[in-house]
């Protein structure tokens, strides 16, 4: 039950839900979202980028927390690690990105932004051909299909290759929307409140010595530096007293698979982080 209050939302207020990076740790999303179910947060519309816009696009497909959570237990992701030469040449990254657009596409039905969801779902991608967001929705990209933006919001660049689209008369070269969700953030209403959820994980030197430096673990290490330095623009500025910083402890970004552990305890965290903010600071 929402009561109004002073620092909180009166009762019945739409509240846009905005869902910032994640990588493999999505589930912490999952875990947020039941704890907004629970405390009865009326969502008028959901903004995604990177994972935060998979989850974000099964969700106002949809689909439950519950259902949600499932999914990410049943799901084995290294089938996303769809290695391609042609990749590589072509659009920069190891993965082509296919696989998960079809697994995407395969759960949200095919859908496009023109068709009904059970939310407005507006989704972040980064333009490197413009060096610009692209946010993709209902009243610009009715046709696109859903999985297809997702996807590209998700391409990590050189782990996932840059999606090619076309839309409008125009040709898009898109990467991981969580590049340019702070200038779509800042640009967010002032008036209207929003939630944002953003996915941090804890730094640590809690690796082991190795004599030389072998290409796999120079890489993943590179990607995990660069990840952990993208979350750290995540909290410079921002609307911050309407944004939750979802701790992920040692869980690192830079990986395709969690295990059961790993993903039960994301969602715990997800979930008990955004019932202490929302207890806390907007008083519900």
């Amino acid at each position: 039950m929402i009561h109004a209050s002073e620092r909180g939302v009166l009762p019945e207020e739409p509240i846009a839900l905005m869902m910032v990076g994640g990588g493999i740790r999505f589930p912490v999303f999952v875990g947020a979202l039941k704890a907004i179910e629970e405390k009865g947060l009326c969502i008028s519309k959901v903004i995604g980028s990177s994972t935060g816009s998979v989850i974000g696009a099964l969700y106002a497909a949809g689909m439950t927390p519950e259902e949600l959570l499932q999914l990410a237990l049943s799901t084995d992701t290294q089938r996303f690690k769809d290695f391609s030469i042609k990749s590589v040449l072509r659009n920069f990254g190891l993965c082509s990105g296919d696989e998960l657009e079809r697994w995407v596409d395969d759960r949200i039905g095919g859908k496009t932004f023109g068709q009904g969801l059970r939310y407005p779902l507006h989704i972040i991608a980064t333009d490197m051909l413009s060096y610009q967001p692209v946010v993709f929705c209902s009243e610009k990209f009715a046709g696109v299909k859903i999985a297809s933006a997702a996807t590209a919001s998700s391409a990590v660049p050189w782990v996932f290759g840059y999606r090619k689209l076309s839309a409008n008369g125009k040709k898009y070269a898109l990467v991981d929307g969580s590049l340019m969700s702070g200038v779509v953030e800042r640009g967010l209403s002032r008036t209207g409140k929003t939630l944002i959820l953003k996915v941090v994980s804890k730094r640590t030197l809690n690796h082991p010595h190795h004599d030389k430096v072998q290409l796999r673990d120079y890489f993943l290490e590179m990607l995990t530096f660069s990840m952990h330095t993208q979350e750290k623009e995540f909290m410079k500025g921002g609307k911050w007293k309407d944004t939750i910083l979802l701790y992920c402890a040692n869980v690192e970004p830079a990986k395709f698979s969690l295990t059961e552990h790993e993903i039960n305890f994301l969602y715990s965290q997800g979930y008990e982080q955004t019932m202490t903010y929302l207890e806390y600071k907007w008083g519900i």
